[in-house]
């Protein structure tokens, strides 16, 4: 069922589906305009604020960052100077004298009868000193809210087809509750709704009802209940109001099963740093979170399901040892990765797998320069371990070290340095297997991002495809940033957590 709705932009209709009535702009077009004329995009720090002071408590010299009145360059020198008698004594002075020039008094004597005033006109119009305290004046301003609350939602109802059954003008302003009659245009239900949200379409159940199992969710419940692994589904309490769409509490593990729509940057309202912090949020829980993308469990899921069963160490077991190694032809190599690594093939110059009876069951690869990491500096023996995976349901257990030593051997590198996505790894590098094959943990990266686009596909694609340099050649203005293009164009854009780089060093 399609609605209308008017852009905030330029208060055209268009028409969405009905899952979409949230959304506030036409196109990206408007997006952006709306943006640069509220400030909210692409908007530059003015370098004035930026100055330098001198800490009043320690004398250090800081960078002003927020408000030009910090006068303090950290907490603790904000502690120590708030608790000296002096200090203190300014402070109430100063306060004191703002008053006085919010409220045109010159002393105190004359704001203490300005007050004494303010209490009496209170008490003879409401009877009490304070009017929030009395339950009348209190249920007043909640009429008044809700009167905004339908103003604004009135002219929506006949696009949403939805009709308001009850005389709000006449009866509901000043009735104390806060719930109305509606009926659903299309099959005529009617049901009782609460005006949750300004201008907010109520929803009919009847035509709408809801479902608390996505079929991208089930996927991952049906496998956990065929393996009798107990979860939980939408806890909020353990993140205090956020939700974990499955959790699993024998192994402290919680999986965020993320639609492309809904966890995308314009349409999803889920910015850079939405997904990282809730993943902060877990592991400061001592929760492992693994964001699963939508197109993953669509196109990828018997490897998503792999992954998984190897995190509850369900996966059949085989010993390195028991292996032989291969140099492998690219053909080969390709074909592994495409069936069971979640990001597919890449790019690589060397290629080895493990061979057990016969049967392919590791593989890892290897690259000496890759431009979309932003490598600068080239060198023979640098290398990069690009990928490395299992067959799929299979552990090979010393694979990896297997593998690695091998090239060291062959290929005599002076450095590798590889990346552990943390959407599927967490933070604690210490449980990674490159720490436990020797390699030094150095930083975490910026969150990633991929750009989609909803009237083709739900599928992410790699923002190595959209870089600027390709897009001025394709004609687009080079003075704007990629993503302004993309946005213009009708992509949207979605971020995962980053990474943590590791580095091994060998000569």
């Amino acid at each position: 069922m399609d609605i209308s709705l008017n852009c905030k932009h330029c208060n055209n209709l268009f028409n969405v589906p009905y899952k979409q009535r949230n959304k506030k702009f036409c196109n990206q077009t408007c997006y952006l305009e709306y943006s640069k004329s509220n400030k909210t995009l692409g908007r530059k720090k003015d370098e004035n604020i930026r100055e330098t002071r001198n800490c009043v408590e320690c004398g250090n010299e800081f960078v002003v960052k927020k408000k030009l009145s910090n006068k303090l360059c950290s907490d603790e020198c904000r502690v120590k100077w708030a608790s000296k008698p002096e200090n203190k004594k300014n402070r109430i002075e100063n306060s004191k004298k703002a008053i006085f020039e919010k409220y045109g008094v010159t002393s105190l004597l004359s704001l203490e009868h300005f007050q004494k005033k303010m209490k009496d006109s209170f008490k003879s119009k409401h009877g009490v000193d304070n009017p929030m305290d009395k339950e009348e004046f209190n249920e007043k301003q909640k009429n008044t809210i809700r009167k905004i609350h339908l103003e604004k939602l009135l002219p929506k109802l006949k696009n949403g087809n939805i009709t308001l059954l009850d005389d709000y003008k006449k009866n509901k302003i000043d009735n104390t509750s806060l719930s109305y009659q509606f009926k659903c245009d299309v099959c005529n239900n009617i049901f009782s709704s609460t005006l949750l949200g300004v201008g907010r379409i109520p929803i009919c159940r009847k035509c709408n009802p809801i479902n608390k199992n996505s079929s991208l969710e089930i996927k991952i419940k049906d496998f956990l209940n065929t393996n009798n692994i107990k979860h939980i589904d939408g806890d909020k309490k353990i993140l205090k109001g956020k939700e974990i769409d499955i959790f699993l509490p024998d192994y402290n593990i919680g999986f965020e099963i993320d639609g492309c729509y809904y966890h995308s940057e314009i349409n999803g309202g889920k910015d850079q740093k939405y997904h990282l912090n809730k993943t902060i949020l877990s592991e400061q829980k001592n929760i492992k979170l693994i964001h699963i993308f939508e197109d993953e469990i669509i196109h990828k899921n018997d490897i998503v399901l792999s992954r998984i069963s190897n995190l509850l160490q369900l996966n059949k077991k085989i010993y390195a040892r028991k292996c032989s190694i291969k140099i492998l032809d690219k053909k080969i190599s390709k074909t592994f990765l495409n069936e069971n690594h979640i990001q597919g093939d890449c790019v690589d110059n060397f290629r080895c797998g493990l061979f057990f009876d016969d049967i392919l069951v590791s593989v890892m690869t290897f690259s000496k320069k890759r431009k979309v990491l932003g490598n600068k500096n080239s060198s023979d023996n640098h290398y990069e371990l690009v990928r490395y995976c299992n067959k799929l349901n299979t552990n090979v257990i010393g694979g990896f070290s297997k593998l690695l030593k091998y090239f060291i051997k062959t290929q005599n590198p002076s450095k590798v340095e590889t990346y552990a996505d943390i959407r599927w790894s967490g933070f604690n590098h210490k449980e990674t297997v490159y720490h436990k094959n020797g390699f030094t943990f150095l930083h975490t990266t910026k969150p990633n991002y991929w750009y989609l686009n909803f009237s083709s596909n739900n599928q992410r694609m790699h923002r190595y495809n959209f870089r600027k340099d390709i897009l001025v050649k394709e004609g687009f203005d080079k003075n704007k940033t990629e993503s302004q293009i993309m946005f213009e164009r009708g992509y949207d854009r979605i971020w995962d957590c980053g990474s943590m780089k590791f580095e091994l060093k060998l000569k």
